[in-house]
């Protein structure tokens, strides 16, 4: 593990500013809204603006960019193939990053409601997981990487919900910001639950195929 220990550092370092960024990047983000989209000096575009969004951009990804980077160096650490971690990972920021998702409707929250109710019954139905091989090991990675990113997706219904700051409580909310984070929040549940247990189910054919041999 030492000799990817510059992904494992990276990794820490974009953690760290996930928390960070609520103070150095998220105040001036939001002075920039309070005037209209313009710098302090009432620029659309200088200097302070361009340093100002390269923060917040960074800030934007840095928890999933940091889970990433610790997914990959464990990956890496055991021989597991990277690449589909990561271009897996970087096709849901694609989507992720959309920043206003159309409202889906009862049937999005039901279907995939249904959807984690199976797979976390199936999970816990499905045996120990004793016999691995690198695929399945990946998926467990991947399983792992989106319950992490879930988690921070929480984190953020809580900040939108005005959790943190009551006296906010009586000022309007965006209905479509609150759809597009619980539509992520879905999602991430629902590909972290049916990739833990393609996990099972694979370690479970292996298990199934050494005895037959």
């Amino acid at each position: 593990m030492h000799k990817h220990s510059w992904l494992i550092a990276l990794g820490g370092l974009l953690l760290a500013y996930a928390l960070l960024g609520n103070y150095l990047a998220l105040p001036g983000y939001l002075r920039f809204l309070e005037r209209g989209g313009t710098s302090a000096a009432g620029n659309t575009f200088d200097l302070a603006v361009l340093v100002g969004a390269t923060r917040t951009i960074v800030w934007m990804y840095s928890f999933q960019l940091g889970v990433l980077c610790v997914a990959a160096a464990w990956a890496r650490g055991r021989g597991l193939p990277v690449g589909r971690l990561v271009g897996g990972v970087l096709a849901w920021l694609v989507v992720w990053s959309w920043p206003s998702l159309p409202a889906p409707g009862a049937w999005f929250y039901i279907g995939f409601g249904c959807l984690l109710l199976i797979a976390i019954t199936w999970v816990f139905l499905s045996p120990k997981r004793t016999d691995t091989d690198s695929g399945s090991e990946l998926l467990f990675l991947g399983a792992l990487t989106f319950f992490a990113f879930a988690t921070w997706e929480v984190c953020g219904l809580g900040s939108t919900g005005r959790m943190l700051h009551p006296e906010q409580a009586l000022e309007p909310i965006a209905h479509n910001l609150l759809v597009t984070q619980s539509s992520k929040l879905m999602i991430e549940l629902v590909l972290a639950w049916g990739l833990l247990l393609l996990a099972l189910r694979r370690g479970g054919t292996i298990r199934r195929s050494r005895e037959i041999g």
